[in-house]
């Protein structure tokens, strides 16, 4: 996967290992010292084979950066925040090597924020308290997440609304926003996704949608077990993209995401910056076959 799919994934696993919902301790810090953001996600994945078997996930972060480091930068390197290309265009993923990297920017920490809970339709999810894991010395902390991978509480077109109790450094918040349609009328080079077989790397590849709002991006990430990977974005309004031929070179078992992103900038007191990122997927498996 690419460079921001492997921080997400460092991200995950550390909390995942041997992490639990926790009385968490307060973390006291300088408050003038750094700058505070608040990163939020929602996330829907399906099969395009089989789409009722839809998961999702939320995710938040209360995370002081040291007042010496790009604040985007360190939260891209934790996996918190997408690092796409431009629209229209597309780029070549590598490992970033995030733990090396955030090394030599000092340590994050994560900051305890109360209660949070998101509320969408007629359905709420507390998210559980996660003490980060002693795997690095450059993150500390605690960060809330669901605590299974349910699909309907966290449906797709429905108002959203983000809560925090607040706590010693984190007033009380809320947030709202709508998540954005799921993907539909996904094809590539005129075939419907669930029925793509083959795709052939160094050949421009069409892919349309059923057309979305101004504002969101539609991307996909193809990659192979070898971590190959490229992602391309777009405008969810043209409904339709190109993957030019020197995108992507990789051959063998190959996958296909293709996502919808709705990202909601907001304010609130205490924080420098916060981020509401809706993030639905539908995927599917290819084999990448080059023409002889």
């Amino acid at each position: 996967m690419g460079s921001w799919c492997a921080s997400f994934g460092l991200l995950v696993t550390a909390l995942a290992v041997g992490a639990c919902s926790a009385q968490v301790d307060d973390y006291q810090t300088d408050a003038s010292v750094g700058s505070t953001h608040a990163l939020i996600t929602v996330e829907r994945t399906s099969s395009a084979t089989a789409p009722a078997t839809a998961s999702a996930g939320a995710l938040a972060g209360f995370v002081r950066v040291p007042s010496e480091v790009d604040p985007r930068l360190a939260t891209q390197l934790i996996g918190l925040e997408l690092d796409l290309p431009p629209v229209d265009t597309c780029r070549a993923s590598s490992d970033r090597g995030a733990s090396s990297s955030l090394a030599g920017m000092g340590h994050v920490e994560f900051l305890e924020a109360g209660s949070v809970s998101v509320y969408a339709a007629d359905s709420s999810t507390d998210l559980a308290p996660r003490a980060f894991p002693t795997v690095t010395d450059f993150i500390s902390g605690v960060m809330y997440t669901t605590r299974e991978r349910a699909a309907e509480p966290l449906p797709p077109a429905a108002p959203y609304t983000i809560r925090a109790s607040g706590a010693f450094e984190i007033p009380p918040l809320a947030v709202h926003a709508r998540a954005p349609d799921a993907l539909a009328g996904v094809t590539i080079r005129g075939v419907p996704l669930a029925e793509v077989k083959t795709i052939l790397p160094g050949e421009p590849i069409d892919l349309t949608w059923n057309v979305g709002q101004p504002g969101d991006v539609v991307w996909l990430e193809l990659s192979t077990p070898n971590d190959e990977s490229s992602v391309c974005a777009f405008r969810d309004e043209a409904g339709v993209g190109t993957v030019p031929a020197s995108a992507f070179a990789g051959t063998g078992s190959g996958h296909l995401s293709v996502h919808r992103t709705r990202i909601t900038d907001f304010t609130a007191q205490g924080l420098d910056r916060g981020v509401l990122r809706f993030d639905f997927e539908l995927t599917a498996n290819v084999d990448l076959v080059s023409r002889s």
